[in-house]
């Protein structure tokens, strides 16, 4: 597929999906420890074009990223859609190529998140073929039963087609932010999700090995503490061989300075089950100088004709600081090989640069990614 296309997703059901094999989970990292010292805290940029926006001018103040995911040479990122004047009935995720040459990438599938209505999808982190991610009502997710932690097939991403809901983990009377997923060791391991809002973090195990067995997608609580020492502006977990598990967390401020990381050990084996902050793995990420998506609309925004110049012109009001790349906005984690792991981050929005002709540029995002190694892509 060489244009980007809208797909509505299935609200529910097992719709048709991609005939590929079922990959279970994620690679297993053999130290993570070790894995998280040695990632760099250089990062570099890459860019998107996106030619479907994934919001309408008029949802661009409200709206922004909030999670990046990685499926096999694929990414999913996850973008609200709150538009006060003209109300969306979905919220969206956009599917674009890993960029392994160059720095310039495109989105090739802009889709509609499950349920109608629901316009806030949160944080998100494949695991295998399937991918857990929070999503909310409303900006708020205040009251009950507005917010919840939705599980995906992801495979059709693979041939840019929208991904199917296949279960949901309620939340009653609380939100959601960072949303993560793994599975445990062995043919038996069990699916781990992990799911923040503020300082309250869940941890949810599976009650099947299966998410495609047919039995309902049932979880249940195994930990909760409102003691988390970050925000949960982000999350991920990783599977070590052996089944130790552990939560790396992505922070940021709410201008979207002083992004960071920080590393825990979940203790799920026996109880009294924990989630410890591993003794000095925290980092703090820098950001390394300002998208171009934003310094050339900032340099063009005077050609700019209506709707879009005095749109972007309010957007732009907000700074350029807290429009580029933070953990505040989309971030992820994946994991490259048992020995590497990459972390991103993006800018908030996604800026029509390409739906511009002045500006003759295809960078309407950035992705930051930070990696201890990038491999070459998958063989066909």
């Amino acid at each position: 597929m060489t244009e980007s296309q809208v797909f509505s997703s299935p609200v529910g059901g097992r719709s048709a999906v991609a005939d590929m094999d079922v990959i279970p989970a994620n690679l297993q990292v053999n130290d993570v420890q070790a894995v998280f010292a040695a990632l760099p805290t250089q990062a570099t940029r890459e860019y998107y074009e996106c030619k479907v926006p994934p919001t309408a001018p008029t949802g661009m103040i409200e709206s922004h990223f909030k999670g990046v995911a990685a499926f096999g040479d694929k990414l999913i990122f996850t973008h609200t859609d709150l538009d006060p004047i003209c109300p969306a009935s979905h919220g969206k995720y956009l599917v674009g190529d890993v960029v392994f040459t160059g720095d310039q990438g495109q989105i090739d599938l802009v889709g509609d998140t499950a349920h109608a209505g629901w316009c806030h999808p949160c944080g998100a982190q494949a695991c295998g073929s399937f991918m857990a991610m929070g999503i909310q009502k409303s900006a708020s997710g205040s009251g009950a039963d507005t917010s919840e932690i939705q599980i995906y097939d992801t495979r059709n991403a693979s041939h840019d087609q929208p991904i199917v809901l296949i279960g949901t983990i309620p939340r009653p009377n609380d939100g959601i932010n960072g949303v993560a997923m793994t599975r445990e060791d062995g043919d038996d391991g069990k699916y781990i999700v992990a799911g923040v809002n503020g300082r309250s973090l869940t941890i949810y195990r599976s009650t099947h090995s299966s998410l495609l067995s047919g039995e309902p997608l049932d979880f249940n609580v195994i930990y909760q503490t409102d003691e988390f020492s970050a925000s949960g502006a982000g999350l991920a977990l990783i599977t070590q061989v052996g089944g130790d598990t552990y939560l790396i967390s992505m922070n940021a401020d709410d201008d979207g300075s002083n992004s960071e990381i920080a590393l825990y050990q979940l203790f799920l084996k026996a109880l009294p089950y924990a989630c410890v902050p591993v003794p000095g793995a925290k980092k703090s990420m820098p950001v390394p100088g300002m998208s171009e998506s934003i310094t050339l609309l900032e340099t063009y925004l005077a050609t700019i004709p209506p709707p879009w110049g005095p749109l972007l012109a309010g957007l732009l009001e907000l700074g350029s600081g807290v429009l580029n790349s933070s953990f505040r906005w989309g971030k992820g984690l994946s994991i490259t090989t048992p020995d590497t792991i990459e972390i991103y981050a993006t800018d908030r929005n996604v800026l029509p640069i390409s739906h511009i002709p002045q500006i003759n540029s295809k960078k309407d995002f950035s992705l930051v990614v930070w990696a201890c190694a990038r491999p070459g892509p998958a063989a066909p």
